[in-house]
C-alpha cells in the first residue's frame, strides 16, 4: 500500500475512530505533557507496536514542537529524509511553522493504528496562530524507523456554529 494513501486514510480515520485505538483527551490538557486518559474512560487494548508508537510518537512530537530535530531526523528512513532534502531544510520547515502557527494550544485527539506493517501515531491539534484549524500530525513507524511523517489540515472550524458564526445549511 502506498505510504501517502495510508497517511490520507489515517487522517480521515482520525475523526471517525474506525479501526484505530483512540486515546481519550480531557478538554484542556497541559501543554508539553502527555495527554492523560480521561477519568473513567477505558482505552482499548493496544498491541505492543501501537503502545510503542504512542509513547515514541509523543516523545518525537514534543521534540519536533521544541525544534529539537536531530533525534527525529536520525529516526527518519532515507525516503522520509528525501522529502526534506536535508536536516537544514527540515529545520527551516519547522521554524517557519513555529513563526506562522505558534505553539500547540489544544490537543484534540491521539490515536494509533497499524496498516500494511507500519504502525502510526496520529495526533490532531490546534495551534495558537490558527485557533480555528485542526491539524493532523502523523508519524508512521516500521520497527524503530520513522517511515512516514506528515502534517495536514484536518478541519477548518471557522464556519462552525461553535465558532460563533451563524450556520448556513449548504
Amino acid at each position: 500500500m502506498n505510504a501517502m494513501r495510508v497517511v490520507v486514510s489515517a487522517i480521515l480515520l482520525l475523526g471517525s475512530g474506525v479501526s484505530a485505538q483512540t486515546v481519550p483527551i480531557p478538554a484542556t490538557p497541559a501543554q508539553g505533557s502527555p495527554a492523560p486518559t480521561a477519568p473513567g474512560a477505558t482505552t482499548p487494548a493496544r498491541s505492543p507496536a501501537e503502545q510503542a508508537a504512542l509513547t515514541r510518537g509523543r516523545t518525537l512530537m514534543q521534540e519536533f514542537y521544541a525544534v529539537r530535530l536531530d533525534a527525529l531526523w536520525a529516526a527518519f528512513s532515507p525516503e522520509v529524509q528525501g522529502q526534506w532534502g536535508s536536516l537544514a531544510g527540515f529545520r527551516a520547515f519547522r521554524e517557519t511553522g513555529v513563526r506562522q502557527y505558534g505553539a500547540e494550544q489544544e490537543l484534540v485527539q491521539e490515536q494509533t493504528m497499524t496498516r500494511a506493517g507500519e504502525t502510526f501515531y496520529l495526533r490532531s491539534a490546534v495551534f495558537e496562530g490558527a485557533p480555528q484549524q485542526v491539524w493532523a500530525l502523523v508519524i508512521g513507524f516500521t520497527g524503530q524507523q520513522v517511515t512516514t511523517f506528515a502534517i495536514g489540515l484536518l478541519q477548518d472550524r471557522s464556519d462552525d456554529e461553535v465558532a460563533g458564526l451563524p450556520h448556513t445549511p449548504q
